[in-house]
């Protein structure tokens, strides 16, 4: 099936849509579930670029680096739309610490619009008056190094301890990590991070979406496949040059075959002329081969400058 597919008239097309679906697939499933070998994505990307439209027959170079642009812009485009739904559609996780002093850490609402108000609040289960909790925020419009840590306020008490709550409308525009600690005494202790409050406005989420995927498509995944044409492009160029070198080699060989048949020499046993690949005289039958010596004792072969047989050590 797979042969007949290569051998139609719309093999390439094939080619260039499975590639397509394959690549894009390959790209949105590793950075949304298997960001652990998010490493190995833009090599595995550029090889199933260009070995896939090349196996179903798209062998011209310059096709294949047209074909190359559009594929990886619509990789980038499909990445940016993907991430932006993951920010658009996220609902907020509660989170806590290993050590269950820190429970239901949240964050309401989930979406604002700058300068909104937003509310964290966290449980602390054990503890006393001098505890102190803080919220801990990190920007990712922002430097990365650069977190927000605020202290929070005592609230009412609860069946599971006490609630600590933090009010605020002064957020810059962004998309937002929030992560929680309490410091009791010495003794410090958080939670884990996760990602809220989104308080920036879903259109611009969108473009820098958009902007960044397809940046991130042409540098890491685009550049391993333009490399990987010019070395494929390089490989074929050297061996198409040995080979015209070994025709050349041939010709060349074949033309002193040819020079030397063309050659002729005289029988000097009668005078004819004889072309000079012939064994023998054409005329006069004489034989041009040269006779084999033999040792006449032990008719062991001998050469023309022996003196003596190697075999029997007879005297010539």
């Amino acid at each position: 099936m797979m042969k007949g597919v290569r051998q139609s008239k719309m093999s390439i097309w094939v080619g260039m849509g499975l590639a397509l679906l394959v690549t894009v697939s390959l790209t949105l499933t590793v950075q949304l579930w298997l960001a652990q070998v998010v490493c190995l994505l833009p090599i595995l990307v550029a090889l199933l670029a260009y070995y896939i439209p090349t196996y179903f027959g798209l062998k011209d170079r310059k096709r294949l680096a047209v074909f190359g642009l559009v594929l990886f812009l619509v990789i980038g485009l499909s990445l940016g739309g993907a991430l932006y739904s993951t920010v658009k559609n996220y609902e907020v996780q509660e989170v806590s610490s290993d050590d269950n002093l820190l429970l239901q850490g949240t964050v309401s609402p989930s979406h604002v619009e700058p300068g909104d108000m937003l509310q964290f609040s966290v449980v602390l289960t054990s503890g006393n008056s001098t505890s102190h909790v803080y919220l801990i925020l990190f920007n990712n419009w922002a430097d990365a190094d650069d977190d927000l840590n605020y202290s929070m306020v005592r609230g009412q008490n609860v069946s599971l301890g006490t609630v600590y709550t933090y009010n605020t409308t002064g957020l810059d525009e962004g998309i937002y990590y929030f992560q929680f600690g309490v410091l009791n005494g010495t003794a410090w202790s958080e939670t884990d991070q996760s990602f809220g409050p989104v308080n920036a406005d879903l259109n611009k989420v969108l473009s820098n979406y958009l902007v960044s995927g397809t940046v991130y498509s042409f540098y890491s995944m685009a550049v391993l496949f333009y490399i990987l044409i010019l070395l494929t492009w390089w490989m074929d160029r050297s061996k198409k040059k040995i080979f015209e070198m070994e025709q050349k080699r041939a010709q060349a060989k074949d033309k002193k075959v040819k020079d030397a048949k063309d050659e002729k020499f005289v029988c000097s046993d009668c005078g004819a002329e004889v072309p000079g690949e012939a064994n023998k005289c054409p005329s006069c039958g004489a034989s041009f081969e040269e006779e084999e010596l033999k040792c006449p004792q032990c008719s062991a072969k001998l050469l023309k400058s022996d003196t003596k047989c190697w075999n029997c050590g007879k005297k010539l």
